[in-house]
């Protein structure tokens, strides 16, 4: 560990936990190189030269706590970077932004948060605030067969042009980031469009909605009961654009929910059952 002025104390992971390094409140000499800080401290029977991380030492309190997209959890991160701005204005209010840059300080990941608001010159009455993280933070984890529909779509397609799964995934990656993004009217507008591409792909497009849906039941696609449920995930659809309705994202979740089930069950499940059907052995004589 190390005391720096007898009061701050820090571990480091490159000493051993048995020494004990004591600094004067004033280093004797200090460079900087490339993140590195090197002192030269004196105690009251010798010299010691201390290496350590610019980090460690003079940031230990420049941490903020912040939602981790990696950790999937609030973590304590360090300040790499942090600057503020004013917009000067001849009005009675003026625009003023923060833009932060931190690091995880479990698992490093990095990540950038910009807030903006409107205050008096004063720097009272704070409105209008607006915050923007990136990476997001995600509200649903992508299920477990996400990663691999978009690789294979892309590379069984590869120099093809765009294809129905292609597509399809395309714009799932949008409701998704729609989703992230706080933009629920967006996403239950791209869940509308995805639903429709893919019952008209499978059948001839019989117009309007509810006749296709109805037939892609009759086709074997789906069961009475998912018909139901995709009947709301086109309904909220049809509020968003043509009733100005805005859904909460637990709404948009839920519809998010519906769809995707019907993506695993339409070009998921297929696959695999073809996988099983090619190594399960065949009855002889048949």
């Amino acid at each position: 560990s190390l005391t720096y002025g007898g009061s701050v104390q820090h571990d480091f992971i490159h000493h051993p936990a048995s020494l004990r390094i004591t600094l004067v409140p004033e280093p004797i000499f200090f460079f900087h190189k490339q993140s590195v800080l090197a002192f030269l401290c004196g105690t009251m029977d010798k010299i010691l030269f201390v290496m350590c991380s610019a980090f460690e030492v003079l940031g230990m309190h420049n941490k903020v706590k912040m939602h981790c997209c990696s950790c999937e959890a609030d973590t304590w991160q360090q300040i790499l970077f942090e600057k503020s701005y004013q917009y000067p204005s001849d009005e009675e209010y003026e625009h003023c932004s923060k833009s932060i840059l931190t690091e995880c300080c479990g698992c490093e990941q990095p990540h950038y948060r910009y807030r903006s608001w409107m205050q008096k010159k004063d720097g009272t009455e704070k409105n209008m605030e607006d915050e923007w993280v990136f990476p997001p933070k995600q509200l649903r984890k992508k299920p477990t067969w996400y990663r691999g529909f978009a690789f294979y779509s892309v590379v069984s397609t590869a120099g093809e042009g765009s294809t129905e799964k292609e597509y399809v995934w395309d714009l799932l990656r949008e409701i998704h980031v729609s989703l992230e993004n706080n933009c629920p009217r967006l996403g239950v507008m791209g869940l509308r469009a995805l639903l429709e591409h893919i019952m008209v792909s499978k059948i001839d497009d019989q117009m309007p909605f509810i006749k296709n849906l109805k037939e892609f039941q009759n086709q074997g696609y789906i069961s009475k009961m998912q018909k139901e449920a995709l009947g709301h995930v086109l309904e909220i659809g049809h509020a968003a654009i043509h009733r100005s309705y805005n859904p909460n994202q637990v709404e948009l979740i839920a519809a998010l929910d519906i769809l995707e089930n019907l993506i695993e069950t339409i070009y998921i499940f297929v696959e695999k059952a073809k996988q099983i059907d090619r190594n399960v052995p065949k009855r002889k004589g048949t």
